[in-house]
């Protein structure tokens, strides 16, 4: 699992990844009954305390994205929550928004980067 946290963000970095690890299961990128890393491993990758990741992992359990399996760790669920409202990118936008906005970015390099994004991401051609 690939995600990464900028701590310099104005978004907590609690919300980049659950937002990160909710993209990657709904994606199906992380496929039904793939395992998460452990809070540890996690933790100590990202440089983040372990009840950031716990607290993390059991909101995305609450919602069922994902199920704690006991000893064998957390797992993507097997059946997903209902997909993104109409809403969801919209309200992402807006997020991407308000911190190109906070940053004082130039609107010509956040289109940029957002193009740049999506074509790394296999989201659209370069």
């Amino acid at each position: 699992m690939i995600v990464q946290v900028d701590p310099g963000s104005p978004v907590p970095v609690f919300e980049q990844l659950r937002e990160q690890v909710e993209r990657l299961v709904a994606s199906g990128a992380l496929a039904p009954g793939s395992r998460l890393p452990t809070i540890r491993h996690l933790a100590a990758d990202l440089g983040l305390a372990r009840g950031t990741v716990q607290r993390v992992y059991d909101e995305l359990a609450r919602d069922g994205w994902v199920r704690t399996a006991g000893r064998h760790g957390t797992v993507v669920a097997e059946r997903l929550p209902a997909p993104p409202d109409a809403d969801a990118l919209p309200r992402a936008a807006d997020r991407l928004a308000l911190v190109a906005r906070q940053l004082k970015l130039d609107p010509r390099d956040v289109h940029a980067a957002l193009d740049a994004a999506l074509a790394r991401t296999g989201g659209a051609p370069a």
